[in-house]
């Protein structure tokens, strides 16, 4: 999972991209990068603040960035990516995986082509290089209809930015103007945060080119088939950014009341393990008249321990505390978003029961996750998923709660049709994918 955005005809791009990447960086923790007009970049690992500061200004009026979370190819490679072709100049930021990437790079290299990263994401500028066209934009065009899924991705040349999604619209992209031009943006909230107007967000299967004419145009490259990535709600996204007009904060309360509705699990308490898992869990107190209270304290200045590379089972207990007064002697009902390892929520437990509660119930207001994913989450090995491998009760034991409990696929998906958000991917709840 990473985060893209980019700006056409904006005075002072590289502000507004920091700007832009800053509102995205729950997205991507590991890296951050910009290639500005002349195709000069700034990269580096890290956070944004860190790499794009103040001494590192680029002038330009157009640009794209990234903030990285890796899934495919080496953590030291950066984004945007560059790179000269006979049709121009072009740069590259992509979010999502291409599924298939290795049997593409070695049929590029059969044929003579050479990689210069280890990123799947380079194989748009080698099928953009080989389209059967000279005019950039229709090589665009070609070499996105050439590869299925899973992209949201941003390309600059040098006579245009393209920003485009891919047919099943897996990864989520948006658009608005911004004072004489445009910016891009994985989530709207971003485009919200810097006071971009007129936002609307990319349809699947479709291109969206800013040129000299300052005037968006939409083309479409295939034929639309929506399994939007469900997890974007779950999990990944801000709670104030919308998907398919759907705000993220309100479909997570309602994934937590479902979940009261189908368990029925009574406590003393509900304590949200924050953040996304606050949502869900004042949806689980509104229905069941259990009081909610924050019984954990989360350390903003740490990132996401989900999309943390390493070193999880340390950070959880320096992002995390646990309020005694709030726990203590208290059957206590933690709700989170999802479980994918388990490692994180049983330090959680663990931390919980030495604060003195009496029991604790897990609830997990997503069904549990099963499959890996091969669109841009960083779960590519079932046998790292806890819930792949054991029973529910297996399961509690351990991440040492006294009681799991997870809402189901058919509620789930129930949710999400009543917001009026239909074909979603639920592929790692049950191996249902849209791409096999």
């Amino acid at each position: 999972m990473c985060g893209i955005a980019g700006a056409w005809n904006v005075v002072d791009s590289y502000n507004v991209i920091h700007d832009l990447l800053l509102a995205l960086q729950h997205r991507g923790q590991q890296a951050a990068g910009v290639v500005l007009e002349g195709f000069k970049s700034v990269k580096g690992l890290g956070l944004v603040e860190s790499v794009l500061t103040d001494e590192r200004f680029v002038e330009g009026s157009k640009g794209i960035g990234h903030v990285r979370y890796s899934t495919f190819g080496s953590i030291s490679e950066i984004q945007p990516i560059s790179a000269h072709t006979l049709k121009g100049t072009i740069a590259i930021a992509h979010n999502g995986n291409i599924y298939d990437a290795p049997l593409r790079r070695k049929f590029v290299m059969e044929n003579g082509g050479i990689f210069s990263t280890t990123l799947d994401s380079e194989l748009f500028i080698h099928y953009f290089s080989i389209a059967p066209y000279t005019d950039p934009v229709n090589s665009l065009q070609w070499t996105l209809s050439r590869i299925p899924a899973a992209y949201a991705l941003l390309v600059m040349h040098e006579t245009f930015i393209a920003a485009a999604r891919d047919p099943f619209g897996i990864r989520p992209l948006f658009y608005g103007r911004y004072d004489d031009g445009y910016v891009v943006a994985s989530e709207d909230a971003a485009l919200h945060a810097i006071g971009a107007t007129d936002i609307a967000e990319i349809d699947p299967g479709t291109m969206v080119l800013f040129d000299e004419t300052n005037q968006p145009k939409v083309i479409r490259f295939a034929e639309r088939k929506d399994r939007f990535c469900s997890f974007e709600f779950v999990y990944f996204a801000r709670p104030d950014s919308n998907f398919y007009g759907v705000n993220v904060h309100e479909v997570r309360k309602k994934l937590g009341q479902k979940l009261f509705e189908e368990s029925k699990v009574y406590a003393d308490v509900i304590v949200p393990v924050l953040d996304s898992g606050f949502s869900g869990a004042i949806g689980y107190s509104l229905v069941s008249g259990i009081p909610l209270d924050l019984g954990l304290i989360r350390n903003h200045y740490l990132g996401r321990s989900f999309i943390m590379p390493k070193d999880r089972q340390n950070i959880v207990r320096r992002k995390l505390a646990p309020i005694k007064s709030v726990i203590d002697g208290r059957e206590v009902i933690l709700i989170d978003d999802s479980i994918v390892r388990g490692t994180t929520m049983r330090i959680i437990v663990e931390m919980v029961r030495e604060a003195g509660a009496k029991r604790i119930y897990v609830g997990i207001h997503s069904p549990p996750v099963k499959g890996p994913c091969y669109y841009g989450i960083d779960t590519s090995r079932r046998s790292e998923l806890i819930a792949s491998n054991l029973e529910i009760e297996e399961l509690a034991k351990s991440i040492g709660a006294d009681r799991i409990f997870y809402l189901s696929v058919e509620r789930f998906k129930e949710v999400f049709e009543k917001c009026g958000v239909k074909g979603i991917c639920t592929g790692c709840f049950d191996l249902e994918y849209p791409v096999q």
